[in-house]
């Protein structure tokens, strides 16, 4: 009984000085003025889509927010203005005029492009360059853009079936990026959760809308801290467990950007694993499903391949260290499968590339980046990417190499 006595009296000390060693520290950190990170428990996408025009989205997971407008200063410039059906763009019939030709654009940041205004985006850039081509003379021509930002092929299928249809477009162009949209494909190597992905049923690839009831919290499993597994009331009213995991998230984040960069790299490389063979598995049937449902509306289709900057980086030495540093033996083996897939499913494929990286060197210029408030060299298209990635596609449309 003695022994008991001792043990439970041991035992309530050692409660007793924990309770108040929390207490002490929870007095401490709200003194001090300490913050840390409250859970979120409401279901959204805001903590990847950071943005004043976008919204929740029940099938893709995010979208543009109809008549959202405002600046925009992250990388670029530019002022947004999203018309009534959530296209970065003018407003359009959804009845097509007589006399028209019609491109609709799917893509994501790259198509998007809230780094430049709107006049000078890729897209309204081939607008006025189609309507000096000979071969549309006497026509109209309308480009409209379905970018969105984060997007990737599975969401743009999903963009074509619920949202281009409507416009009865005569050719539908679907920008593709090198540097992520394979792994925005695969549940297995995308890290954002909270987007719809396509899997594999009993041999069919069906669309996965598990995320409608993801809380954000767990929307990214990189980014899930041990609090986030303690119920909201207790983090919420306990600053030790916020300030906790602000910690950890900081350490969470600094291993995704490692783990980022590293996925990237292996974009470049042919798959060894299962994870990537599948992913490059679902983006051909993604894009073949694409295509034969443009074909069914008696539409053309045509794949555009947007490079990734170090592809088409100004300087050779570069790109070369860049290569063997990672142990890429082909810096262009994406390009060439997606090439090779339009080729088995016989659909044109434009590579931007080659072009961008001759231009790129011969002038000594970067198409992608901006010096003010961006990664030179890096990120997104400037203007000048933006004109030369219109100029190619409209070559491309003008030399009727799409079988227009």
């Amino acid at each position: 009984m003695g022994h008991w006595k001792t043990w439970a009296s041991n035992l309530g000390l050692a409660l007793g000085s924990l309770v108040l060693g929390l207490a002490v520290g929870e007095i401490g950190l709200r003194l001090a003025n300490i913050q840390g990170l409250k859970k979120l428990p409401e279901p959204g996408h805001a903590v990847f889509s950071p943005s004043f025009f976008t919204q929740s989205d029940p099938d893709r997971g995010w979208s543009n927010r109809p008549g959202a407008r405002g600046l925009w200063q992250y990388e670029g410039e530019s002022y947004v203005e999203v018309n009534s059906d959530g296209l970065r763009d003018k407003e359009y019939a959804i009845a097509k005029p007589k006399n028209t030709f019609r491109i609709a654009i799917l893509g994501d940041s790259f198509t998007l492009a809230s780094q430049v205004p709107a006049e000078k985006n890729y897209t309204s850039v081939l607008e006025k360059t189609l309507s000096n081509c000979s071969k549309f003379q006497g026509k109209n021509i309308e480009v409209l853009n379905f970018g969105v930002d984060g997007y990737g092929t599975a969401q743009e299928l999903i963009t074509l079936r619920e949202k281009v249809g409507k416009y009865h477009p005569d050719l539908v162009i679907v920008s593709f990026f090198i540097g992520n949209d394979v792994i925005d494909n695969s549940r297995k190597l995308e890290n954002n959760y909270y987007r719809p992905f396509f899997v594999y049923k009993n041999g069919q690839l069906e669309p996965d809308f598990s995320f409608r009831n993801l809380p954000m919290g767990y929307s990214n499993r990189y980014l899930i801290t041990t609090v986030d597994h303690f119920p909201d009331w207790l983090v919420n009213n306990s600053r030790i467990l916020q300030v906790a995991k602000k910690a950890e998230l900081e350490y969470r984040k600094n291993n995704l950007v490692k783990h980022s960069n590293e996925l990237s790299v292996s974009t470049f490389r042919e798959p060894k694993d299962a994870n990537w063979k599948e992913a490059w598995q679902i983006t051909e049937d993604l894009l073949t499903s694409m295509q034969q449902e443009v074909k069914n509306k008696e539409a053309n289709f045509l794949l555009v391949i947007i490079a990734d900057p170090m592809q088409v980086y100004k300087d050779e030495a570069t790109r070369k260290f860049f290569q063997v540093s990672n142990k890429i033996d082909n810096l262009y083996y994406p390009n060439q499968r997606l090439k090779d897939i339009g080729k088995r499913h016989n659909f044109p494929v434009l590579d931007l590339a080659p072009a961008f990286q001759s231009y790129a060197t011969k002038n000594q210029t970067c198409l992608h980046g901006f010096e003010k408030n961006g990664t030179l060299c890096g990120g997104h298209w400037n203007p000048e990417g933006h004109r030369l990635a219109a100029e190619l596609i409209a070559n491309q449309l003008c030399e009727n190499k799409t079988g227009l």
